[in-house]
């Protein structure tokens, strides 16, 4: 999406070879695209590093060196108006990423509490930089302790999907995940997911978010997220699904061999899947055969 609306951003690198003189140059280049092809922006940022572009939104965080606490920036990706700036303040603060996600910018950053080392999410506004919450004061599953670690899994449907990591670190069979659904804006708990054992890997969502399938080191499970009821848990003794996309009713597996299993009942559909289709909106599906061919087909329902 740009700034909510459905849109297609493409990106590329463009070079300036050198004069004789001068050394070459290069700029990564993005144009945005909404859903009738009319172009919504055009912009050049120098250099060949991908810049981190969400919602139209270019999230920068600078990562602190000396005395300097780093800080988290967030402005306009296709204007060239200054944003803002959020220095972190907390004593022992380190920046660790951010996005936009559901029309909040999230960060992430580890500070500690006490005598914990705790990963933290903060929620801001986009436009102004206001905070709205952070996952220290928020809500949480009632099996989730203070000094959990949380992270951002998904953000379809618009709303945050978040993982409580529960346990010592270099003890992974006593690791827990924790999965919880909640207002972006307020960060108002909405439903608790499963517990799973592991540390969390990938989160995948139906495009209107209401079920998610959700994978740790350990065990791979789908639930609804307007009730956190489970649908399916795969056993022990299962051979593990690897979540790569969600097309309709149908969840594909890159495990090795990949597969294709049904959403809500974890029925195998197909033992080998060649060709990866990517969703794109509700509707359709691509596959890529070759450099340069792809194919668009329409989802079928189940």
């Amino acid at each position: 999406t740009w700034h909510g609306r459905p849109a297609l951003l493409a990106e590329h690198v463009a070079r300036t070879p050198s004069d004789g003189v001068s050394p070459e140059k290069y700029a990564w280049v993005i144009d945005v695209f909404d859903d009738q092809g009319r172009r919504l922006a055009h912009k050049e940022y120098p250099g060949r590093d991908k810049p981190l572009i969400a919602d139209g939104r270019r999230v920068v965080v600078e990562h602190g060196t000396g005395g300097n606490s780093g800080a988290l920036v967030v402005s306009d990706a296709g204007g060239d108006a200054p944003g803002w700036r959020i220095p972190c303040q907390d004593s022992g603060c380190v920046h660790e990423g951010a996005t936009v996600a559901a029309g909040v910018v999230v960060h992430s950053s580890r500070q500690r509490v006490g005598d914990d080392d705790i990963e933290t999410l903060a929620a801001f506004d986009p436009n102004s930089g206001a905070p709205l919450w952070t996952t220290r004061d928020l809500a949480r599953p009632a099996e989730v302790p203070a000094t959990a670690d949380a992270e951002l899994i998904k953000n379809d449907g618009g709303k945050l999907v978040l993982a409580w990591y529960v346990g010592t670190y270099g003890a992974p069979r006593f690791h827990t995940e924790t999965y919880s659904v909640h207002d972006p804006a307020t960060g108002r708990l909405l439903a608790t997911g499963p517990t799973l054992p592991g540390s969390a890997k990938t989160g995948l969502a139906t495009p209107d978010g209401t079920v998610m399938v959700v994978a740790t080191t350990d065990s791979t499970a789908a639930w609804e997220t307007g009730t956190g009821k489970p649908l399916w848990q795969q056993a022990k003794d299962e051979k593990r699904l690897a979540p790569v996309a969600v097309v309709g009713p149908v969840l594909y597996s890159g495990q090795d061999p990949s597969m294709a299993v049904d959403l809500r009942t974890k029925t195998v559909l197909q033992r080998t899947v060649s060709d990866m289709p990517v969703p794109v909106g509700t509707e359709h599906a691509v596959v890529t055969r070759a450099p340069g061919v792809a194919y668009v087909f329409a989802v079928q329902r189940g």
